[in-house]
């Protein structure tokens, strides 16, 4: 899809399998909040001392970890750009209730650091330019792998729709290799399950055709079945360094430096190593006037190694970005190793007829209309009776009331109770209209209405346990 100012943006992806995931039954429930403000810190690293395994921080700062390690007086080190990492033995958290965990914040600006010599300035500009270079000397070339938890799910109308989840291991032959098409680098699915406490929809899990069924207003994105997996993969543009990814970063480690606008803004820290912090702004003609982007890149002092890189695209007018990519890396010896990568991007998908009544009976025994719909009802839509209109022979019937008796199907109540006759043709529906109006599913589709739903879509990997020299089995 072309912008107004024939600017088009790609989002790109691959065909890569998917598959469950097993929990734990008893498990100690964190949450890291900032210590100043009390905020939620997202993706914080939760690494078990002297062991190779961990998880992140969700987007609300909470985490999970097995009693196990409670039992096995483990020490857990937490550490997240911008604040003092720290160390939290296991022992002092409690099973029964939700342990609040706090950061401290570690974060100079420009104006607190001292420039003790004019020869030693770097520009926004060369400092970004220096990581780009130094990619191949600062991320893994040997074969290597991730074990990580993979989800995929969608949000409308703030209700959670084909949540998706699953254990990953990501095979990577190394940086030099191409992502897409090197026959080592592929993905292990161990286990997949949709989650069936969310509802699930077709219609809005059906691959991108960018044109009517489904597709992104402000973009493209080539179709391979609509795997999301595959697009998450596809955006971690670190990786995929070196071939045209998505606008307006275009090739990362050639295009990057020329699409933007960089400013030095903060020096914060990780692990007590400094970090430059460096906004970005994506450059009018690469844009056009109707579209924006800007972002963080977080790059190492020491050796300009990039260690997250935040990107977000919005419409001129916009506060919400329409996609949105966070990837970091996170060192382990002298080479960096993804941490996470989440990719977000709203779509429109058209509801066509697919809300809709699917069957019509009578109950003689409950002396009631039984209808079963094709998607799951929104309870609090048919709380009003007289969005439900009954007639026999043209006279109104009266609805004593509604019930909801599963998630598809309602149970109309009739007041007056019907004699043998009337008894007779309702069991065919004979000398029976209806009307039902102003009802919807869950996600929002309106009763027989042709519509366009607007839907946000989330994919994120978040690694456990990496494998510094792994090749695929």
């Amino acid at each position: 899809m072309k912008f107004l100012n024939e600017k088009i943006v790609v989002i790109a992806f691959m065909l890569i399998p998917l598959f469950c995931i097993s929990q734990s039954t008893r498990e100690l429930l964190c949450k890291i909040i900032d210590a100043k403000t009390g905020e939620p810190v997202l993706f914080a690293s939760v690494a078990v001392k002297n062991q190779n395994i961990g998880v992140i921080s969700d987007d609300d700062g909470s985490f999970r970890l097995p009693i196990t390690y409670k039992i096995d007086n483990a020490v857990i080190v937490i550490s997240c750009m911008g604040y003092e990492t720290i160390e939290v033995i296991v022992q002092t958290l409690t099973e029964d209730r939700l342990n609040i965990i706090k950061l401290k914040p570690k974060i100079e600006s420009l104006e607190a650091i001292t420039i003790i010599a004019k020869k030693d300035y770097i520009s926004a500009r060369d400092i970004v330019q220096k990581a780009l270079i130094n990619i191949p000397l600062n991320y893994p070339r040997n074969p290597h792998s991730y074990i990580g938890y993979y989800r995929e799910y969608q949000v409308l109308n703030k209700r959670y729709f084909n949540l998706n989840e699953g254990i990953m291991e990501e095979f990577d032959a190394g940086f030099q290799t191409n992502k897409i098409f090197n026959k080592d680098n592929q993905a292990a699915l161990y286990s997949f399950k949709k989650n069936k406490e969310f509802p699930q929809d077709s219609a809005l899990a059906s691959a991108y055709d960018n044109k009517n069924l489904k597709f992104i207003e402000q973009a493209t994105i080539t179709g391979f079945g609509g795997n999301e997996l595959s697009i998450l993969n596809l955006h971690n543009v670190i990786r995929y360094n070196d071939k045209k990814s998505f606008s307006f970063i275009d090739v990362f480690k050639e295009d990057f430096l020329y699409n933007h606008l960089f400013r030095l803004t903060d020096k914060t820290y990780l692990n007590d190593e400094p970090i430059y912090a460096i906004k970005f702004y994506a450059l009018e003609e690469v844009t056009g006037t109707k579209n924006r982007a800007e972002g963080v890149i977080y790059i190492a002092y020491k050796n300009f190694s990039i260690h997250k890189l935040e990107y977000n695209g919005f419409t001129l007018n916009s506060k919400k970005p329409f996609y949105s990519l966070t990837v970091e890396y996170a060192p382990r010896g002298d080479k960096m190793f993804l941490n996470y990568v989440s990719f977000y991007n709203s779509f429109k998908a058209k509801s066509g007829n697919s809300f809709r009544i699917d069957t019509v009976d009578f109950d003689i025994a409950e002396n009631a209309f039984l209808i079963n719909f094709s998607n799951d009802i929104d309870e609090s839509t048919i709380t009003k009776k007289r969005r439900f209109k009954f007639e026999y022979n043209q006279d109104r019937l009266k609805i004593e009331k509604i019930d909801l008796i599963s998630n598809r199907k309602l149970k109309i109540t009739l007041s007056d109770e019907l004699t043998g006759d009337e008894i007779e043709d309702f069991k065919t529906l004979n000398g029976i209209e209806y009307k039902i109006k102003n009802i919807a599913d869950l996600a929002g589709r309106q009763l027989n209405e042709l519509s366009f739903i607007d839907t946000d879509q989330f994919r994120e990997y978040f690694v456990q346990q990496v494998f510094k020299n792994k090749e695929l089995f």
